[in-house]
């Protein structure tokens, strides 16, 4: 469970993340190739399955992303991406599935890493 300071530091984020979507200044990691209980499966792929026909529409349900939606705020692991930075895990109901979604910013915007089914 997140502390109160925490969800201050969820609620700035989803502040920066709003703005950086206004700017279009947020990228989608559609390229990976995601390992979803033993069955390999595309970004896109996973997108469909939730429900989600265009990329674009996955920057409307972040930005009604909460507070209260984040589980767990953690130091990104990828070193290609940027070895300093957090990742922000959330899961969010959508189409009446519980949707994984994974958030960083780095010097690129606003880096959506993970958008599929929670398993």
């Amino acid at each position: 469970m997140l502390s109160t300071l925490d969800f201050e530091t969820v609620n700035s984020f989803l502040k920066i993340c709003k703005n950086e979507i206004k700017k279009r200044n947020c990228y989608f990691a559609g390229y990976r190739k995601l390992n979803i209980n033993g069955k390999i499966i595309s970004a896109k792929q996973a997108l469909i399955d939730i429900g989600i026909m265009k990329e674009k529409d996955i920057w409307e349900y972040i930005c009604t992303l909460k507070a209260t939606d984040c589980v767990k705020i953690d130091r990104d692991k990828d070193y290609s991406r940027d070895m300093n930075s957090e990742v922000y895990i959330f899961k969010k109901s959508i189409n009446k599935k519980l949707v994984y979604i994974k958030l960083t910013i780095n010097d690129k915007g606003l880096i959506c890493i993970s958008f599929h089914e929670s398993y």
